[in-house]
């Protein structure tokens, strides 16, 4: 699977793209802030990026910009009866972070679920203080749907 956006490359994630690189991404401070999975090891990498290829529910893809891998987007649970998908979005090289990776990205992917899954809804969980992230998100359409102690929950329709 391979999605191209104006400046990206989204491709299925494998666990060949498992790497040190990749793994320093869980160790930038500002990136941990505000992510619920981590991980210590290139083998619990590995094993991430297997299991959630192995889910029919969820699509993980990465990010590339010339080549380089700079971030993730994950889709999952994709629940195609109700025709919704849960994201999440990671973009681990910080050179790239407020350049509009995250807007290119998710409206190229949603695009991508709309026309191949028939995906009428995007929700995510953000933390309520990640505002450069809501805020990206206000901007691409999404709106809260619920607040919690912790976070919001958006969502976004596709139609």
């Amino acid at each position: 699977m391979q999605i191209k956006s104006k400046r990206f490359v989204l491709t299925h994630l494998t666990e060949a793209h498992a790497s040190n690189r990749y793994l320093s991404w869980f160790d930038d401070s500002k990136a941990k802030e505000f992510i619920c999975y981590t991980s210590s090891s290139l083998d619990e990498l590995k094993d991430y990026i297997k299991t959630k290829n192995e889910d029919p529910a969820a699509i993980l893809l990465g990010i590339f910009a010339d080549g380089e891998h700079i971030g993730n987007i994950k889709y999952e649970p994709i629940d195609l009866v109700n025709k919704t998908a849960t994201m999440g979005i990671l973009l681990g090289e910080a050179k790239w972070r407020g350049k509009g990776v995250a807007a290119e990205v998710i409206s190229t992917s949603a695009d991508y679920l709309a026309k191949n899954f028939h995906i009428e809804k995007i929700i995510l969980g953000v933390d309520k203080g990640n505002i450069p992230a809501i805020s990206a998100y206000n901007k691409l359409g999404f709106e809260i749907s619920k607040q919690t102690d912790h976070g919001l929950f958006m969502k976004k329709s596709l139609l």
